[in-house]
């Protein structure tokens, strides 16, 4: 504990100088960040600069300003910002790192399995080495509803679209912002210290620099009771990004980010909130009390996991009047070293039951090439063309789990060292018809090969998987009236195969998943600056990626990755975002998504589940938030934000059982502090889920066997109670 308090005091020292440094700046300070109003708030969800009332897509949209204020710090944190927008952070979980969209999502954690929700930043798919943490962030898009047409085979049920700043030319500028919590401090169940920094820095009058960093601590949320140590999570990163101008047509951007993490003892992992009388006594004995939130667990074993990910990009943008011509080459990868060790996945020394997983490397490498041609804006047809490639390489160690069960050594459970290839190619086209001054016709089409291959360690052959698909676009939109529009489309999406991997078992092919959509949308200008995006959504899925996990005999958990026909999600959502007026800006949804899979399902519990909800989707979600700032005089102003989520009954697992649901449940945080006029000081003291909700990450039942009689869960930072201090400065 004394090792905690440290690294939280060392750092708020360095932010306190920090601010005192920027006190002492003579450079003038950056212009405030503020909400734009609507006629601002520029998307590129259709890979070209637009007002967002004018894209016929529903479209969420955070700016920096919402982020900060909501304290989005990490990919899965972006689950606040949007109805629509689930993410599971468990481990193994959330392929690709997007989680689901109005309902739909990868449901595998198959080695070749690819997201339903690609993650895209600064225009670059991150395919299955997606970064972390969020941090200089200008605007994240969530695109719903299948983006294939534009954005390719990773996207069938949506995209998060990311940007980050772009430097500035002929300014000298920084940045330093921190929050700071410590465990057992004013309430707070874990400690979490963030620090980011930022630089932009002239390089000549056509060019400049701008080097962003950060370094996100956490203390918990386990637990180990045996020595009273909380597993700390520990990741730093940093973004260089260059711009050029070298002539009035043409820009050179360059970018390059790295980053690293460090986890003890597994991290975030699963506990007992469930146990037969036998369990809840050997896990008393060392001080784990079993039940909803334990966040305790117990064992003498000590491990780390490591992980590092970077990658770069450099894009070419040349106005050939009268279209723009893009290119944009991208290289990512990302390594694990160490993970799955551990002694025992139930950590707890005295059980009846050891699950052993060896120390295993994972890495994954990326390549991309992207060409395109763009119209200029405002012409009788607007169109974007081009070509992809992409190939993404993952290689795994093999993998052995030793069961040892009442004092009984079982089989080893073993995966084999695997290579496994996806190398895509495609070409696409979309346009838009002004048809007249408000009414426009919307085509768009996409032509997909894609070649999935694995190489298993052992084998005698490879297995491939080869595909060709069509994605496309169709729609209309209309202006009703100045700043309304509505609109109409039909999208047929393509998301690759996979190959599923069981252990003591051959590969087996999962076939692609094929989403058709229909979507009718209204977006407007409400109280001249707040947007309003109100939509109602059909999509049916053919061949929907879908697993299965029990635990076997050996209780080793056990997935059956497979194709489902009839998976469906439908409803309504609605969407306000932006400036209401001075002093008010307000972020808030609502959405009902019925998404459920087919009639007469069975379970992995042999029951009949058909027509019920999907796992990790609640039916039902709300979203708030908003900021509103009151002036004391010319120097100084007060502000207030809150943070709210409120959700429908959530299942963790494909069965019957109401052991492993989360009940309907909000999630309340808020700041309140005080900042100077020009936005150059700032000072807050913030509270993130203030009642301490344990909305869990994952929930697994016969766990270690017993059916819903032991359960596990996995809890995250989501879970728990913090309250700290956050300090910003510019200059």
């Amino acid at each position: 504990m004394h090792i905690i308090r440290f690294s939280a005091s060392a750092l708020a020292g360095a932010s306190m100088l920090a601010l005192c440094g920027a006190a002492q700046a003579q450079d003038a300070a950056s212009a405030p960040q503020t909400e734009a109003s609507n006629s601002d708030i520029i998307v590129t969800a259709q890979r070209r600069q637009e007002k967002v009332t004018d894209v016929p897509i529903s479209i969420t949209v955070a700016s920096a300003a919402q982020l900060e204020r909501q304290q989005v710090n990490t990919v899965n944190d972006l689950a606040r910002i949007a109805p629509s927008l689930e993410i599971q952070a468990a481990p193994g979980q959330n392929t690709g790192g997007g989680g689901s969209i109005r309902g739909i999502g990868t449901m595998t954690f198959s080695p070749g399995a690819v997201a339903s929700v690609g993650v895209v930043v600064d225009q670059v798919s991150q395919g299955n080495a997606n970064i972390s943490d969020l941090f200089d962030i200008a605007r994240v898009e969530v695109l719903k509803g299948p983006q294939g047409t534009l954005f390719g085979l990773t996207t069938s049920a949506g995209v998060i679209n990311i940007s980050t700043n772009a430097p500035v030319f002929g300014e000298f500028s920084g940045r330093a912002r921190t929050e700071l919590s410590d465990a057992g401090t004013a309430g707070a169940k874990y400690g979490n210290q963030v620090v980011q920094g930022v630089v932009n820095i002239p390089l000549a009058s056509n060019a400049a620099a701008r080097i962003s960093g950060v370094a996100n601590l956490r203390q918990g949320v386990n637990r180990n009771a045996i020595d009273g140590d909380r597993n700390d999570t520990n990741r730093y990163g940093v973004r260089g990004r260059l711009l050029w101008e070298p002539t009035d047509r043409l820009t050179v951007n360059l970018i390059g980010d790295y980053s690293q993490t460090r986890i003890t003892n597994g991290g975030d992992f699963f506990t007992f909130v469930k146990a037969t009388p036998d369990i809840v006594a050997e896990l008393a004995s060392c001080g784990a009390t079993v039940g909803e939130g334990n966040q305790n667990y117990c064992t003498d074993d000590s491990y780390v996991g490591k992980a590092k990910n970077y990658g770069g990009s450099v894009q070419i943008d040349y106005a050939a009047d009268p279209f723009t011509l893009t290119s944009i080459t991208s290289m990512r990868k990302s390594s694990e070293f160490g993970f799955g060790a551990a002694s025992n996945v139930f950590r707890g020394d005295t059980l009846p039951i050891s699950v052993a997983n060896a120390a295993i490397d994972r890495d994954i490498s990326l390549f991309t090439q992207e060409f395109r041609v763009s119209s200029a804006a405002g012409s009788p047809i607007e169109y974007t063309a081009g070509a992809f490639y992409s190939n993404q390489k993952q290689t795994r160690d093999a993998e052995t789990v030793q069961v040892t069960l009442f004092g009984n050594s079982l089989p080893p459970s073993i995966t084999p060292a695997l290579v496994i290839r996806d190398e895509s190619l495609a070409f696409f086209g979309q346009a838009t018809g002004h048809v007249t001054d408000s009414f426009r016709l919307i085509g768009g089409v996409r032509y997909t090969t894609d070649r999935l291959s694995l190489d298993s360690a052992g084998s005698d052959t490879d297995t491939v998987l080869d595909v060709a698909k069509w994605s496309w676009r169709l729609g209309a939109q209309y202006d009703l009236m100045p700043g309304t529009m509505a609109y109409g489309t039909v999208s047929r999406g393509f998301k690759g195969g996979q190959i599923a991997v069981p252990a003591n078992a051959s590969p087996y092919v999962v076939n692609p998943e094929i989403p058709t959509s229909y979507e009718l949308g209204l977006k407007s200008t409400l109280f001249g600056g707040w947007v309003l995006d109100a939509s109602l959504f059909y999509m049916k899925i053919n061949n929907f990626q879908a697993q299965s996990c029990i635990i076997d005999a050996s209780s080793i958990i056990s997935c059956d990755q497979k194709n489902v026909d009839g998976v469906k999600t439908r409803g309504a959502e609605i969407n306000l975002f932006g400036k209401v007026f001075d002093g008010l800006s307000l972020n808030t949804g609502f959405i009902y998504a019925k998404a459920t899979y087919p009639k007469t399902y069975i379970g992995a519990d042999g029951t009949d589940i058909g027509g019920s909800q999907l796992a990790y989707s609640p039916r039902y979600k709300f979203t708030l938030s908003g900021e509103y700032q009151q002036d004391f005089g010319d120097r100084f102003a007060g502000f207030l934000a809150v943070d709210t989520v409120w959700k429908s009954r959530v299942r963790y697992e494909e069965n019957s059982y109401r052991d492993t649901t989360f009940r309907p449940h909000w999630v309340v945080g808020g700041r309140v502090g005080l900042r100077t006029q020009d936005e150059r000081y700032s000072v807050a003291v913030f509270v993130r889920n203030l009642f301490n909700v344990h909305e869990p990450s994952l929930m697994q039942s016969s766990f270690p066997f017993g059916g819903a009689a032991n359960v596990g869960a996995i809890y995250g930072p989501q879970s728990y109670r913090n309250v700290g201090i956050s300090l910003d400065a510019k200059f």
